[in-house]
């Protein structure tokens, strides 16, 4: 087995950083550490084993049958899918919130870091499935860009690495390549995913791991490279009505993951693809389960709601599953309605006991579906 990643010497130094490091720290410095070089993956040959192969069969046949019966059941089912990658992706870099609370930074009312940084996750998302024209470089750096806020401004200009806090790079885990390298290995990721002779599951799988190596990004790599999964696979037209959360699988085990992403680099890309499909079929029959339940509540909150059939609650029913956490502005501005309307509606909505109050604020009020919520955290938690 070739290895996909060299290494090469290269020196370091940073007068910035030299007074707060340690006697060891300083003599190592003397030295030179290892700096990844990476070979050109983009015409590679992926063969599988026959185990190997017959599970990426199964996951091709349960996400097409998967995909054609979520067609047309629930139109606001996608959204929550993509909820919960992004909550999942954030906490596998230890960001953590609740859904109420990255519901609530949505609509933009103030919430921790951490929500916020959740919700630019699924901005970041959203964006990038809403765009019709293929991967380009400019495009992965617009998701990483949004991802932070914009405050990214491209690649980047100098050298990181993955290891403790106070490390330097003679201490390292991973030293990605060396900026000037960046251009070009990520010209490379982009001709690999362009091809059209890979199957997407394989093609998205591979690039994942392809860029993660690479690490092209100050911040913000663990989660556009997840990202990047969901485009490739929109992108090939593989699912079309379906979003598969795969972070879901890999937060509960993360060790795995992280093996898989080092065996990538000694040329084993088999198993990152195992563990994305392993994790793909494990997910399906929760997304089954998940989508029928809130069929089910649908339907129930239609039986508690007595109003005429052009009332603006019934177009609201949906809203809920897309944003379980409301502002009277928010339904302003979706459904271009005016203000008493959409409080009159609300006040329905909430006799019929659908939606309720957060707090007992009288100003900046905001609403939730409790139910929806719940069934949220339960398909992250399970």
């Amino acid at each position: 087995m070739k290895p996909f990643v060299h290494y090469e010497k290269r020196y370091y130094y940073s007068e910035s950083t030299f007074q707060y490091l340690s006697r060891r720290q300083r003599l190592l410095m003397e030295e030179p550490y290892l700096s990844a070089v990476i070979e050109d993956l983009s015409d590679i040959t992926i063969q599988l084993s026959e185990k190997a192969h017959q599970l990426l069969m199964d996951a091709i046949e349960s996400l097409s049958k998967l995909d054609g019966y979520v067609k047309d059941k629930l139109a606001s089912f996608p959204m929550l899918l993509l909820r919960t990658e992004a909550l999942s992706s954030s906490q596998i870099e230890h960001y953590t919130a609740s859904n109420r609370n990255v519901a609530l930074a949505q609509i933009n009312h103030k919430q921790s870091t951490e929500a916020m940084i959740i919700k630019s996750n699924l901005q970041s998302l959203i964006s990038g499935l809403s765009k019709k024209e293929s991967l380009t470089i400019d495009s992965i750096i617009d998701l990483n860009r949004t991802l932070l806020g914009n405050q990214s401004i491209g690649f980047r200009s100098r050298i990181n690495w993955i290891g403790s806090p106070n490390s330097i790079p003679h201490e390292a885990i991973y030293v990605p390549p060396h900026h000037e390298y960046l251009e070009q290995y990520m010209n490379q990721l982009v001709a690999f995913c362009r091809r059209k002779d890979i199957h997407p599951l394989l093609q998205a799988s591979f690039a994942h791991a392809y860029f993660e190596v690479i690490h092209p990004f100050e911040d913000g790599n663990g989660r556009v490279g997840r990202i990047l999964i969901q485009l490739i696979l929109k992108e090939k037209l593989f699912l079309e009505d379906l979003y598969m959360p795969f972070s879901v699988g890999i937060v509960k085990d993360q060790e795995r993951y992280i093996t898989a992403l080092n065996d990538f680099k000694d040329g084993n890309y088999e198993s990152i693809i195992v563990v994305m499909l392993e994790n793909a079929l494990k997910i399906v029959p929760k997304i089954y389960q998940t989508l029928e339940e809130l069929i089910d509540l649908k339907n129930s909150w239609k039986e508690k709601l007595k109003l005429r059939q052009d009332a603006l609650a019934w177009k609201m029913l949906d809203d809920f599953i897309t944003q379980p956490v409301f502002d009277v502005k928010y339904i302003k501005e979706k459904h271009n309605a005016n203000d008493q309307a959409v409080r009159n509606n609300i006040d329905e909505l909430i006799k019929a006991g659908i939606i309720s109050v957060i707090g007992n604020s009288r100003r900046d009020v905001v609403y939730e579906s409790k139910e929806v919520l719940s069934l949220l955290d339960q398909f992250i938690m399970e």
